[in-house]
């Protein structure tokens, strides 16, 4: 008989290790109104097959939201592939310079979240990912006289995140000023002349007139420099067993509509903002890039796998990449 009730409190006890309620707390800029936002809100319909009601705490502010999370106040964080690198290497690797160059990549890499290879990868013990919302390849945002040549950013101020070692060994390999700016204040800085260049999505600077607000000689140059994404962390103790096989599939079943927005957002950018640098300039800027990207892989800052999937699947998208020439 004891034995009975002891087995029986065993499964009660695995039974309530989740709450059937979970908050999450989620960076996006622009508020619950936001493209984000109404992303999660599919999810959250979508989450509610396996009895987990999500509820979003909002925060302009990324670095608000990551607190919250570590605080223990909410058992799920929505926020950027850079600033979710400490939760899980393998998905922080999403933002490394030179490796995810386009939303069709993004998109066959959202296609393999549910394969057994990619998914393992993206499950620790103390923390899971659950998938990825692409915002789109970050560019070189301008508001000094056109370059053409990697040789003209000598001097450059630029915009970089402080806790992202490859980003300021990239700057200062241009004999470029690294400038420190988060998501709260680049743009600020930007429209101040406090920084000459800013990498940045489409999405970013879509709001703004540019011309306007920044100033007649702004260009974005149209060479990937990294890929900006919106990852989604959980505590997995917190959730039923296979929640988060779940929501992959999510992912996995919309990463056309997923991939197709972040480029609608791109096409979005007006023509006469784009600079071209010559295919010559092009190689160089991209031997430089993975150079610096491979010394980081060699550390293990970046995840050696991903990296070497991400390659598989560029060089499925452009052949001519130069690590894919034979």
């Amino acid at each position: 008989m004891k034995k009975i009730i002891y087995t029986m409190l065993l499964g009660l006890i695995a039974t309530n290790s989740w709450a059937g309620e979970q908050t999450w707390c989620v960076f996006d800029p622009v508020g619950t109104q936001g493209d984000i936002s109404r992303r999660l809100q599919d999810i959250r319909l979508y989450a509610q097959q396996s009895q987990v009601q999500l509820k979003f705490k909002t925060f302009n502010n990324e670095s608000e939201a990551i607190q919250t999370f570590d605080q223990g106040k909410c058992s799920g964080l929505v926020a950027s592939n850079f600033n979710t690198y400490r939760y899980n290497r393998f998905m922080g690797s999403t933002g490394g310079i030179g490796l995810i160059s386009n939303n069709r990549v993004a998109r066959m890499l959202l296609q393999l979240f549910n394969h057994p290879n990619v998914e393992r990868r993206m499950v620790g013990q103390d923390y899971e990912v659950l998938g990825m919302i692409p915002i789109g390849t970050a560019y070189m945002m301008m508001n000094t006289q056109q370059i053409s040549k990697v040789s003209q950013l000598k001097n450059k101020r630029i915009g970089i995140l402080e806790n992202n070692p490859p980003q300021q060994a990239l700057v200062q390999s241009v004999s470029a000023q690294p400038v420190y700016v988060d998501f709260s204040n680049a743009v600020d800085l930007f429209k101040q002349k406090k920084i000459d260049i800013l990498a940045a999505p489409a999405y970013g600077v879509l709001p703004y007139n540019m011309k306007k607000e920044f100033g007649a000689s702004t260009q974005v140059v149209n060479f990937p420099v990294a890929y900006f994404a919106i990852n989604i962390v959980i505590r997995p103790q917190s959730y039923p067993t296979g929640f988060g096989h779940h929501i992959r599939s999510w992912f996995v079943k919309n990463s056309n509509v997923l991939a197709a927005q972040a480029m609608q957002w791109e096409n979005h950018l007006p023509a006469y903002y784009w600079a071209d640098i010559s295919s010559f300039e092009k190689q160089g800027y991209e031997a430089l890039v993975a150079k610096i990207r491979n010394r980081y892989v060699d550390s293990g800052y970046y995840d050696a796998y991903f990296v070497d999937l991400i390659r598989r699947l560029r060089c499925l998208d452009d052949p001519q990449y130069l690590e894919c020439r034979k």
